[in-house]
């Protein structure tokens, strides 16, 4: 990453180039290569077709050209893409280790908390939830939200203080355990069983 920057610096462009290549485009470029430190703005990272982060402004630290490694702080409009989830969120610290997306922690503004959104497989509408903060672990593929936790299905709803999403297969959890913790509301809506009213014959094709 150090070397590609330092020819890139001037186009404020960044290729990694790796078996899953990290790309990173922005403006106000700025690289320190002896301590490994990166900032700029409107910046825009992305690694393939399954992760993509966007960002007003952006740091990044231990920084390595072996495997891609480091710690990047976004903040400002923060819009991140993985895995079928989105999030947006005011801040964001994202965590490469071995050139992948290992950890990202996103926090929301005052009056603005953070956001996600993810589709299953098959799956007819996207599951979707705020809180203050939301944090995903990759190696179990669970997203943690806290603080003023809202979350729906599409059709029912939850309110409670924090919960534990599983990527995996939408299921959900209180985050200090079934027996503890916070209490959570959940409203259940029934499905709607009702059937479409025959489209109208249109007049000028049925005749």
């Amino acid at each position: 990453l150090l070397a590609a920057g330092a020819v890139c610096a001037a186009q404020g462009k960044l290729a990694l180039d790796n078996q899953a290549p990290i790309e990173f485009e922005g403006a106000c470029f700025k690289a320190n290569l002896g301590e490994g430190t990166l900032s700029s703005c409107d910046v825009i990272l992305k690694q393939g077709t399954q992760s993509l982060i966007k960002a007003k402004n952006a740091t990044a630290r231990g920084l390595s050209e072996e495997n891609n490694d480091g710690e990047w702080q976004f903040s400002n409009g923060v819009h991140i893409e993985f895995d079928n989830a989105v999030l947006d969120a005011e801040t964001a610290t994202v965590l490469f280790v071995n050139n992948r997306l290992k950890e990202v922690h996103v926090k929301g503004a005052a009056n603005q908390p953070a956001r996600f959104s993810h589709q299953l497989k098959d799956a007819p509408r996207r599951n979707q939830g705020r809180a203050a903060t939301i944090d995903y672990d990759s190696a179990n593929s669970l997203l943690r939200l806290a603080g003023g936790t809202w979350y729906t299905d599409g059709r029912n709803e939850v309110n409670t203080a924090s919960l534990v999403y599983n990527m995996n297969d939408g299921s959900f959890s209180n985050a200090a355990g079934p027996n503890e913790g916070d209490r959570v509301r959940i409203t259940i809506r029934p499905a709607d069983k009702r059937v479409p009213p025959p489209r109208t014959p249109d007049r000028a094709t049925s005749q």
